[in-house]
């Protein structure tokens, strides 16, 4: 119980950032992170020492904050046409002008769905295959979702930038 307790801090500061990602607050994340736990716990035998404990570990966080998106709702599937293929870009100077933490709560806004394609594409170096198998969506959607992510990141942090591009004095 004593090593349980151990392993369940030693994990938190590190797993409960991606519970957040997904979830959007820390009672969520809290809940989620707690699931995960008791998975870990219920199936420390099964760890084969290949590789890091805490990678297990994330992959079972992860696991769990799927479970939790999907319990959302279905994910609705879109095609994709030859207009929405584009890729939406941020430029890299924006970047310098906001804090960390500004960008996860801007993150944290996106629509659960589009959300979880994020964090997994962007945060967890999921393929577009992968990420359709995790959520059972297709590829073609996965790259909608992510694609849709990077239009709002884009138009949520011009947003955001521009009283500070007004205040510091560019006449952008």
């Amino acid at each position: 119980m004593q090593c349980q307790e151990q392993l369940y801090r030693l994990c938190y500061p590190e797993m409960i950032k991606i519970c957040i990602r997904y979830a959007g607050d820390i009672d969520g994340a809290g809940i989620i992170y707690n699931n995960a736990m008791l998975r870990v716990f219920r199936h420390i035998g099964n760890y084969k020492h290949e590789g890091k404990l805490l990678g297990w570990v994330k992959t079972i966080v992860v696991h769990c904050c799927l479970d939790h998106v999907k319990k959302k709702g279905p994910i609705r599937e879109v095609k994709l046409g030859p207009e929405q293929e584009e890729q939406v870009s941020i430029t890299e100077d924006a970047f310098s002008r906001i804090s960390v933490k500004d960008i996860q709560k801007i993150i944290g806004q996106l629509p659960p769905a589009t959300g979880a394609v994020f964090n997994l594409y962007i945060y967890e170096n999921f393929t577009h295959k992968q990420v359709s198998g995790a959520l059972g969506i297709s590829e073609g959607t996965s790259k909608w979702h992510l694609n849709e992510a990077r239009k709002i990141l884009k138009n949520k942090l011009e947003h955001f930038l521009n009283p500070l591009l007004k205040t510091n004095g560019d006449p952008k």
